[in-house]
């Protein structure tokens, strides 16, 4: 096994990791404090903040460090994994909970200025590909900078033009491009979605087809469950929609995983120049 399969697999294995602590260090909020609350987020507010803002921190970068299967999950990947560094610097508001706009305004700023700086360096050297002879990027590596680069220009104009509105609102907006990218790769990782979205033509996916579309039908349901327990007035709507869906992408985690370190799919599939993987 090359160094650069040993590393990919352990930062695969460090993102699970990443969730259990998230869930271990809620479960031990909840457990001493005996109050559950209304949402994942919310425990920003309580001693589970540092590691809820750690641990999206930490998973941003795997899902962006990590080569998705394809081109399209690897846009995926880095849409979710640019926004939940996002979701952990600003909270949610809570009603009777103080909010440290300064801290917000200097993270999200400090934050925009780095994916400013690696989405230059990302297009400067597929510009020097190009001019070395290369390929044009695909659709969805240039899907994937035009949206990198319209959520950088929302962020900036929203802190130039309303830093109370970005501080109380932008949690949210966050919060769903980082689900919502996910979502798709599980999607993106069944027979239809190789072939229809991602427009690769791969055998070896038809394999785990309907584990991965159970996932996502589970995760819909689960979505659609969640929201109906808001619509009736539940209070802990929220966190339970959250914890769910958490738990099956921690699953196609797990399953992709194993999956991927297949030797039978990797020698259907692993093209040269790109061992650790297959990607194309």
């Amino acid at each position: 096994m090359t160094t650069e399969v040993t590393t990919y697999r352990y930062v695969r294995f460090a993102l699970c990791c990443l969730l259990a602590g998230l869930a271990i260090s809620v479960a031990a909020e909840t457990i001493t404090s005996g109050e559950w609350q209304t949402s994942i987020s919310s425990y920003y507010y309580t001693a589970a903040g540092p590691v809820f803002t750690a641990g999206l921190c930490a998973m941003g970068v795997c899902l962006v460090v990590l080569r998705g299967y394809t081109d399209a999950e690897d846009t995926a990947l880095n849409l979710a994994g640019l926004s939940a560094p996002m979701v952990g610097f600003v909270p949610t508001p809570e009603v009777g909970e103080a909010v440290d706009k300064a801290a917000i305004v200097n993270n999200a700023w400090s934050y925009l200025a780095v994916m400013a700086i690696g989405w230059a360096v990302v297009l400067v050297f597929g510009m020097r590909r190009r001019g070395g002879g290369g390929s044009w990027p695909s659709r969805w590596v240039v899907i994937g900078l035009v949206s990198i680069a319209g959520a950088w220009a929302v962020g900036v104009a929203w802190l130039l033009i309303d830093q109370d509105s970005f501080a109380s609102k932008a949690h949210g907006l966050a919060a769903v491009f980082t689900f919502a990218p996910f979502a798709l790769a599980v999607v993106l990782n069944t027979d239809w979605g190789v072939r229809k979205i991602a427009r690769e033509a791969d055998k070896a996916r038809t394999r785990l087809d309907k584990t991965y579309w159970t996932l996502v039908g589970a995760m819909a349901v689960l979505l659609v469950a969640g929201l109906l327990l808001g619509v009736v007035g539940w209070d802990y709507w929220l966190l339970a929609t959250e914890v769910s869906l958490l738990a099956c992408f921690t699953i196609f985690w797990v399953v992709q995983s194993f999956d991927l370190m297949d030797p039978e799919r990797d020698r259907m599939t692993t093209r040269p120049g790109d061992p650790v993987t297959g990607s194309r």
